[in-house]
C-alpha cells in the first residue's frame, strides 16, 4: 500500500488520529501537508516524520482555520506550491461539545455555528478546492477520506447538532463519489471510541453535571475489541488512500472494533 509520489492533505493534523495519519501516509512514502490551528501541535508532527529513519516521504505545516474558506483555498495553495499538486484529502478535523450541542428542541445558533463550521463547512470547503486542485494536476486517481463517527450511524442523545453534521458528511461523499468517478475516489471512515487527547479530557472531566465519562466507559465495553489507538484509524485511511482500494468509492466503512455490529 504504497503512496510514493503522491500529495496529501490531512487536516486537524497536530493531534491525534490526525497526527497519527500523517506519519503513517508519510511512512508508505506520501508528501503530507498537515493542517491544524494548532501550530505548535503540526509543527510537532511535522517534526515526527522528519526525524523518523524509516519515513520516506516529506511534511509540511499550514496553519488552517477550516471554518474559513479563504484559509482553505490557502491551504490547498501551499500543498501545490510546496509539493506540486493535490492527490489525497483527509478531512479529519472536527469539534464535538456537549456546551455548544445538546437535544433538538435546546440547541443555540451559536453552538450550531460552532459545530457546522467545523465538522460540515470545513470538509466542504475543503472538497471544493482540493477536488478542483486534483482534476487539474492529478492523473484520474484524486483521494478524499472524509472522518465522520459511529455518530453517523447510531443515536447519541445529546448531541443532535454534532450527529446531523456527521450523518451529513456521509451523505456529501457518496455525492461526490458518483459525481466525480471515475478520477476521484471518495469513502468516509467512521471510527468508535479512540484514545485521543480529546477524548482523554472528556472521561477524565468529573463534574458533577456530566454523565460523558459513564457514558464513554459504558461505549467501550461494548465494543468488542475494546477501545483503538489512533494507528488503527490511520491504516484504514492509508488503505483507502491506496491503489489497493482502487474499486471502493461511495463507502461507509465503520473502524468501530465492532461497536455497530451488536
Amino acid at each position: 500500500m504504497r503512496l510514493d509520489n503522491r500529495t496529501a492533505v490531512v487536516t486537524g493534523g497536530a493531534s491525534g488520529i490526525g497526527a497519527e495519519t500523517s506519519r503513517v501516509l508519510a511512512e508508505r512514502g506520501a508528501d503530507v501537508v498537515v493542517a491544524d490551528l494548532d501550530a505548535d501541535g503540526g509543527e510537532q508532527t511535522v517534526a515526527s516524520i522528519e526525524s523518523d529513519d524509516e519515513t520516506a516521504g516529506s511534511a509540511s505545516f499550514v496553519e488552517t482555520d477550516v471554518s474559513d474558506e479563504d484559509a482553505v483555498a490557502a491551504m490547498v495553495d501551499h500543498a501545490e506550491e510546496t509539493f506540486g499538486s493535490v492527490d489525497v484529502l483527509v478531512n479529519n478535523a472536527a469539534v464535538a461539545s456537549r456546551e455548544a450541542d445538546g437535544p433538538i428542541t435546546e440547541f443555540s445558533e451559536e453552538g450550531y455555528e460552532f459545530l457546522t463550521g467545523i465538522n460540515l463547512r470545513g470538509p466542504m470547503y475543503a472538497c471544493k478546492h482540493a477536488i478542483a486542485a486534483m482534476l487539474e494536476t492529478s492523473d484520474g486517481t484524486g483521494v478524499v477520506v472524509n472522518n465522520a463517527s459511529i455518530a453517523a450511524l447510531v443515536a447519541e442523545p445529546g448531541m443532535d447538532v454534532y450527529t446531523a453534521t456527521k450523518g451529513a458528511l456521509v451523505s456529501l461523499t457518496r455525492s461526490i463519489a458518483v459525481e466525480y468517478a471515475p478520477e476521484i475516489r471518495a469513502n468516509t471512515i467512521c471510527p468508535g471510541v479512540v484514545q485521543t487527547p480529546m477524548l482523554e479530557a472528556a472521561m477524565d472531566d468529573d463534574g458533577d453535571d456530566s454523565d460523558v465519562p459513564d457514558t464513554l466507559a459504558s461505549m467501550v465495553e461494548e465494543t468488542p475489541l475494546g477501545m483503538a489507538d489512533p494507528v488503527d484509524i490511520a491504516r484504514t485511511i492509508a488503505f483507502l488512500a491506496s491503489a489497493d482500494a482502487a474499486f471502493v468509492t461511495g463507502a461507509t466503512i465503520p473502524v468501530d472494533g465492532g461497536y455497530t455490529a451488536r
